[in-house]
């Protein structure tokens, strides 16, 4: 069988992930791995699903699928995350007073699943359907908020950061 490094590190992911599966916040260089439901998921830098604006932090699950060096670029890391958007319920269809929040990586999102409302630093709100996507530069102001009441919304994000950093998701002071 092939140890590689990156054969280790994903051994090692999932040794983390059966010992949090018994309860718990158990923390890994890049992500919190919590137990949800049956199964533990990863949450970007310990705040769910990128600290959404809008939806409660115990509602947004995100799955990890890629955390590894990127081979071309020296130094980076690339991460790639399925984010989980539940339904918007009562809550805003605007990012407009909503706590938005920042990344220190460049940052693509990819819609795969229903629509998201989301908004740049002080730039226009647009809506993003499926098979739409965008990016954010690193430590942009970003604001995201579910474009349905009663649909999920379904996202594929990759981030490319800086061997080393500890925290992939920041929440904007309020």
């Amino acid at each position: 069988m092939r140890t590689d490094s990156r054969t280790r590190t994903h051994a090692k992911t999932r040794e983390r992930a059966a010992a949090a599966a018994g309860g718990g916040i158990l923390h890994h260089r890049f992500f919190a791995w919590v137990r949800v439901g049956s199964r533990s998921v990863s949450l970007i830098g310990g705040c769910a699903a990128f600290a959404l604006a809008g939806v409660a932090h115990s509602q947004a699950r995100t799955n990890e699928v890629i955390s590894e060096p990127v081979a071309i670029a020296p130094g980076f890391d690339a991460h790639m995350v399925i984010v989980n958007v539940p339904p918007a319920g009562d809550g805003p269809l605007t990012t407009a007073g909503q706590r938005g929040h920042r990344h220190p990586a460049s940052t693509y999102a990819y819609v795969s699943k229903g629509a998201v409302i989301s908004r740049l630093g002080e730039g226009a709100e647009k809506r993003f359907e499926t098979g739409q996507g965008w990016s954010e530069t690193p430590n942009q102001a970003h604001y995201l908020v579910n474009a349905s009441r009663t649909e999920p919304a379904q996202l594929v994000v990759v981030q490319i950061a800086k061997t080393g950093t500890k925290t992939l998701t920041e929440p904007l002071p309020q």
